[in-house]
């Protein structure tokens, strides 16, 4: 008789460990792109405690992080805006690694507008911060109308110069 040959599937392959293997390289990839877009250093100034009273936008597309390397979200962004600030947060499952953030207009540095093949690209700079929110389209300018009507009496003293109605 011959010798049978029987190929073992790894352990981790087994069909009881697909759907945590699922999940955790689900949650691994949130968490990578949560810190390449720079969730974590935004939200150890800009964390929200709630989602504040104003009017609001679900399903948004919008990109954080570095101009080189943004992470867009598509249509998993939720913003509200009031005269005080931008609360922008993910839906989930991509808010795992990535805490709400209440921006306030007195830490947005610049509000530009830039143009992307066919759309405008309204982008928030924030003061100190190397990640910057990107919104396109209806969303962006929704944002930046919220922007311009903030009052520029009630900038910081040390930013004149930059006040909101830049760009």
């Amino acid at each position: 008789m011959g010798t049978a040959w029987f190929v073992t599937m790894p352990t981790f392959l087994e069909p009881q460990w697909l759907v945590p293997l699922f999940i955790a390289t689900l949650l691994g990839g949130v968490a990578l792109m949560a810190r390449i877009a720079g969730w974590a250093s935004l939200a150890r100034s800009f964390r929200a405690h709630g989602v504040p009273e104003g009017q609001s936008l679900r399903f948004v597309t919008g990109s954080l992080g570095a101009p080189a390397f943004p992470i867009r979200y598509r249509n998993c962004l939720h913003l509200a805006r009031n005269s005080e600030g931008l609360y922008v947060s993910l839906m989930f499952p991509f808010k795992f690694a990535s805490p709400a953030l209440f921006v306030p207009w007195s830490e947005v540095a610049s509000c530009t507008v830039e143009q992307a093949f066919s759309t405008q690209v309204v982008v928030l700079q924030l003061r100190g911060q190397w990640s910057a929110i990107k919104l396109p389209g209806a969303a962006g300018q929704w944002a930046r109308e919220a922007y311009q009507a903030y009052p520029a009496k009630e900038m910081p003293a040390a930013t004149a110069g930059s006040g909101p109605h830049q760009g």
